[in-house]
């Protein structure tokens, strides 16, 4: 089973990482097995390119950077396999919208072919056998073995429609190879183009970009991260946190279905509670938002998720009133709010285990009753 790489999580608490690193998607679920429809075809290489030609592969423009890490050597070594008619290994897709296919492995030699036949934008370097077509382009090399690239044949394991999703994201997990595997949110994006054409990681996208969300969270995009941050509040105020069932993963890959499907009436609502909570967190701690170093001096000065997502979610539900009363008194809030920060159980609830239903539950509870609390007795 491919590992599921999440890249530099530099300005993310490593800790808590450690926690979604373990959570594997397994086929948990019942499902009807006779729904699986995974369809093997023998094509050639022409096929493939022709797809890339006319936008029918998607190679998932927001992967660019993912899609082409591999060095011009590897990249050359691929054609070259394909010139001297070596077999290269299958490539999986999802077909549900045949217009459209996701790819869900082999991105990396998707992209090198499209880029060296369709493109042109590369010539060949440190071939093993083929010497005589060093600095080749496409356009450069003899019809013989231009052929050899269309000729070529070519596995592939396409995704048929109405397979259940869950064992679409079990494949995505389990195959996904390469240069650079996806990680979780990556994946979810993949898979969610087929949904109202992918308007859940347009959404997640345009708040990502917002200056609100650049300048008062300071969150990584790389990989995705900042919109899987997104993606934590929109699933915990799309589904109460007391209905929240474990693995985390599963959750938010829930969330990213159901973010999809939503009106643009929903979503700017979303959009607005998720932006003006994040602009009061910011009024109340200033660069700590969302750190445990708001509380712990010598901690490591990251974004932790489960902050993140419970403070999100509480002040989204508190009214103009009730925030202008918690400002009022900003003092005497951060301070009950460090406090909660030092408590044991509120501690270990972001720390460790932090994505199994005891603590997630325990630690949206302990930050409702301190908001509920202190407008009480403000």
């Amino acid at each position: 089973m491919a590992t599921i790489s999440t890249g530099s999580e530099t300005d993310f608490d490593a800790e808590e990482q450690q926690d979604l690193d373990s959570e594997i998607i397994d086929l948990k679920e019942p499902f009807d097995p006779k729904k699986i429809d995974i369809q093997v075809v023998q094509t050639t290489m022409d096929n493939l390119i022709k797809r890339m030609k006319y936008g029918e592969i998607d190679l998932n423009a927001d992967f660019q950077r993912a899609a082409n890490l591999w060095k011009n050597e590897i990249k050359s070594r691929l054609i070259e396999s394909l010139l001297i008619r070596l077999p290269i290994p299958a490539f999986y897709f999802d077909a549900t919208i045949d217009e459209k296919w996701q790819v869900v492995d082999g991105l990396q030699r998707l992209t090198t072919i499209k880029r060296f036949v369709i493109d042109q934008d590369f010539s060949l370097k440190g071939l093993e056998f083929l010497k005589e077509f060093e600095e080749k382009r496409y356009s450069d090399l003899p019809r013989t073995f231009t052929r050899r690239i269309d000729e070529a044949p070519v596995t592939l394991y396409l995704i048929k429609p109405g397979t259940p999703r869950n064992v679409k994201y079990s494949l995505f997990y389990r195959i996904n190879t390469g240069g650079l595997n996806l990680n979780a949110q990556e994946i979810r994006h993949a898979l969610s183009q087929g949904i109202n054409n992918g308007r859940a990681s347009e959404f997640l996208a345009e708040i990502a970009e917002t200056s609100d969300f650049q300048n008062f969270v300071r969150a990584s995009n790389k990989r995705m991260l900042d919109r899987e941050l997104i993606l934590r509040f929109v699933a915990f105020k799309l589904r109460d946190y007391v209905d929240y069932k474990e693995p985390m993963i599963k959750f938010l890959n829930d969330a990213m279905e159901n973010l999809g499907m939503l009106d643009e009436q929903e979503l700017n609502k979303l959009k607005d509670d998720f932006l003006r909570s994040v602009v009061f967190s910011w009024k109340l701690f200033g660069k700590e938002a969302f750190r445990k170093s708001l509380a712990f001096e010598k901690s490591p000065k990251m974004i932790n998720r489960g902050l993140f997502e419970v403070v999100t979610v509480a002040f989204s539900t508190c009214g103009e009133n009730e925030r202008g009363i918690i400002y009022g008194n900003k003092k005497k809030f951060v301070e009950k709010f460090i406090k909660l920060l030092k408590d044991d159980a509120f501690s270990k609830s972001i720390t460790s285990s932090t994505t199994t239903a005891e603590n997630v539950r325990l630690r949206f509870l302990k930050m409702e009753e301190l908001v509920v609390d202190f407008l009480e007795k403000a």
